[in-house]
């Protein structure tokens, strides 16, 4: 369990360094502790200098959190807190004042103790009661409150410290939150200075605390301080005890404080995503699947049958109802673009997510910054996100669940697993790797909840969770077998119906099929050449430290689909050729998605780079030594391989020189030519390029999901209205077009208007 502990400065500097020591030697044995000092250097320039020495003393375990000099007791406890929740993900939260007379002794005890009970919150209290006016409330002053994380993420807790529990105290009532009291006594020994000593007292020290000063006789009652005021003005609106009454209704939570970096780093990604753009205009649509995403999203809105159904039962279906709002406009339709901005979005969603993980998982934005920059210079990644593909929708898709799960890990907050599971929905109606993620990303919310409810023996709790995160996490997948049951009568159309079975992909004799060796080796040559040499040699050390500094291991899950996609070659459900075993490029973009954990292992590189010895500027500038490094290293290498030429890339324009693309272009720009108007008879599998660049219009095209109309007009094309027949007579691969009708009577009444090496189209006699 990780605990961060927040305390104020206040009154004594070897107060501060006593409690910090006797912290930090009782929570030794921690999975992770860390103290933070919330530091207002205009109440005590010795303590604030104290802070300091202490985070340079322990790096990592104490860190100062700076306010406004000059604020109240009560805002250096919201300082503190603020910079617990946003700068640690800590999964309790301790308040204390560092001149408690507590001790640290019962700190682990109760930290067992909420974990066996599920207590959201433990207040100690004095064994004997305070005098103070918060009669009621006894445990109100006690500097001593361990917090679940959630708790304070949630709720508005007041304004000031000293009201703190007695707003707990009433909204317990409400069900919401569940406190343990315990009583607390000062240990037979506890912290203080040597009489007349300047140097900090430590637990060693032999000599007694000293004795307090006899308290002067009070003239006139002393002003009252401002955090009463805050407190009378609670207790007024509070009116009747908890029992009797019903509660105030509470302020919406405040906003967390913005990170600049983010913003910076949004706006790198945004001028990034723009300028790849630009520069791969020439071969954005050269991808054939790039053409059939726009196909099939305009279809939906302008074919002879419109709806829903042209969804179609192969390809999932999130990326085309995205680009629904935008694939109506045809100057944006036929540049690519209204696909396009979809996958631009995700691009720079994706470079957040990253970013705020890995920021996150090290409590440092140069580990951000540096991750983000490994995944937004990633060739591979800048090309595929300036075309209509759906693999950087999934990129993005897959970094929100890796970054709500890391966040979910840390706060166990409902809100966060939520996210996560939505997240999984989104990439589960993506890509149809996302659904062994989906599966993985369940069992990790039950390892963690089990593991969580071990020593409880609660494993209701294991349930709960599961069916939270499955219910809508698996809803796509349910959703999807359902529609391919309902539109095409059989569930596993999306995988053994006519345009999906494997045999139409992976062709006889695939080197990598029934070799699993060969599959492992293929798939790793393919992440070679999406991310390139220097950005996995930047990972192995990556992982070495991730792994030292015991992160949270839920960034790497990502990894394990490399034996998913290695067992979907070696047993020849997808192919993949990589030039140094099959000598051409084929889906190579399947190596792609391997970057979302190589940035994070590379951006844990920059974590940790601490310099104590030295000057503020000396600091700066070694500490952002090794992040400059890594992204000066990756624009190069990125420079470099555009050069050179992207791998998919490479691959995509391949497809565009070759023979049969270039032949259907040829078509196209015919038809482009000599249309004017009319019904085509088209079939689409295969034909993608010649329907889209011809300009044809979506919905004079009666295609093969053209509901009825399809069969009426393969059987009599005059009587069904067909003005233009479309025919691929290619030896090996014709089109059911031209099995239906070549050599039949059925094109009596038609002319030969246009033929190549492989295409044939007929255009209807005038006046027939």
């Amino acid at each position: 369990m990780s605990v961060a502990i927040v305390m104020p400065t206040c009154r004594d500097e070897a107060d501060l360094a006593a409690t910090v020591e006797d912290l930090l030697a009782t929570m030794e044995d921690a999975e992770h502790c860390v103290i933070i000092v919330a530091d207002d250097t205009g109440r005590d320039p010795g303590e604030g200098r104290m802070a300091e020495h202490l985070a340079a003393r322990f790096p990592g375990r104490v860190r100062v959190a700076y306010q406004t000099p000059g604020a109240e007791h009560g805002s250096a406890v919201r300082t503190g807190v603020a910079f617990a929740l946003e700068r640690t993900h800590a999964e309790r939260i301790l308040l204390i004042d560092p001149d408690a007379r507590f001790g640290a002794h019962r700190l682990p005890e109760i930290i067992q103790e909420a974990g066996r009970e599920r207590a959201d919150v433990v207040v100690g209290y004095r064994l004997r009661p305070p005098r103070t006016l918060l009669g009621r409330a006894r445990e109100a002053d006690c500097a001593y409150k361990l917090f679940d994380r959630h708790v304070l993420e949630r709720h508005d807790l007041g304004v000031e410290a000293a009201t703190l529990s007695l707003r707990l105290l009433t909204r317990s009532h409400g069900g919401d939150i569940r406190i343990l009291r315990r009583p607390l006594e000062p240990p037979s020994r506890v912290p203080a200075r040597r009489p007349g000593s300047t140097r900090p007292f430590t637990p060693r020290d032999p000599q007694p605390p000293a004795p307090a000063e006899p308290r002067p006789p009070r003239t006139e009652p002393p002003p009252a301080a401002p955090w009463r005021h805050h407190l009378r003005a609670a207790l007024t609106r509070l009116g009747p005890p908890p029992s009797l009454g019903k509660a105030m209704p509470w302020r919406p939570r405040r906003p967390k404080a913005r990170d600049r970096t983010l913003a910076l780093v949004t706006l790198a990604a945004i001028v990034l995503s723009l300028a790849a753009w630009h520069g791969f205009a020439a071969s954005r649509l050269a991808y054939p699947d790039a053409i059939s995403h726009l196909l099939i999203a305009r279809r939906v809105v302008d074919s002879p049958t419109p709806g829903l159904a042209q969804l179609g039962g192969v390809w999932l279906p999130l990326p085309h109802l995205l680009s629904l709002p935008l694939v109506w406009i045809d100057a944006w339709y036929h540049s690519g673009l209204a696909a396009t901005l979809i996958s631009m979005a995700a691009y720079v969603l994706a470079t957040r997510y990253v970013y705020k993980t890995a920021r996150d998982l090290t409590d440092c934005r140069k580990a951000g910054i540096t991750a983000g920059a490994v995944f937004a210079l990633c060739p591979g990644v800048l090309y595929l996100q300036s075309t209509p593909m759906t693999e950087s929708l999934l990129l993005c898709c897959v970094a929100a669940t890796v970054h709500h799960l890391t966040r979910w890990r840390a706060t166990r907050s409902y809100r966060s697993l939520a996210a996560t599971a939505i997240a999984a929905l989104a990439a589960t109606l993506t890509r149809y790797e996302a659904w062994a993620l989906a599966l993985l990303v369940m069992a990790v919310v039950a390892w963690t909840t089990w593991r969580d409810a071990r020593p409880a023996r609660q494993p209701r709790g294991v349930e709960a969770n599961v069916i939270f995160y499955a219910t809508p996490a698996f809803a796509g997948i349910a959703l999807w077998v359902i529609w391919n049951a309902v539109i095409f009568n059989d569930p596993l159309y999306f995988y053994s119906g006519e345009f999906a079975k494997p045999s139409l992909w992976v062709a006889q004799g695939e080197a990598a099929a029934n070799d699993w060796w060969t599959a492992l080796l293929t798939y790793g040559y393919a992440v070679l050449g999406n991310l390139g040499p220097l950005v996995l040699l930047l990972a192995v050390p990556g992982l070495a430290a991730y792994v030292l500094r015991r992160r949270d291991p839920a960034p790497l899950l990502v990894l394990a689909l490399v034996p998913v996609f290695v067992w979907a070659l070696r047993t020849g459900q997808r192919p993949l050729h990589v030039e140094e075993i099959t000598g051409d490029l084929y889906n190579v973009r399947f190596g792609l998605v391997m970057i979302l954990p190589v940035a994070l292992l590379a951006g844990g590189l920059a974590a940790g780079t601490t310099w104590t010895h030295a000057t503020r500027a000396t600091r700066w500038a070694r500490g952002w030594a090794v992040p400059g490094v890594v992204v000066a290293a990756c624009a190069v290498a990125t420079a470099a391989t555009v050069a050179h030429g992207v791998d998919a890339r490479r691959e995509a324009e391949a497809f565009q020189a070759g023979r049969v693309a270039r032949g259907a272009l040829g078509a196209a720009s015919w038809l482009r030519a000599n249309y004017d108007g009319g019904a085509v008879l088209m079939h689409s599998f295969g034909n993608e390029t010649v329907m889209f660049h011809s300009h044809l219009p979506t919905r004079s095209i009666v295609y093969e999901g053209s509901f009825r109309r399809w069969a009426a007009a393969l059987a009599d094309p005059r009587g069904a209205g067909i003005q233009w027949i479309h025919m691929r007579r290619t030896p090996g691969n014709t089109d059911r077009v031209f099995r239906a009708l070549h050599g039949t009577t059925a094109l009596r009444d038609y002319t030969r208007a246009y033929i190549d090496t492989d295409r044939v189209v007929y255009r209807a006699k005038a006046g027939s």
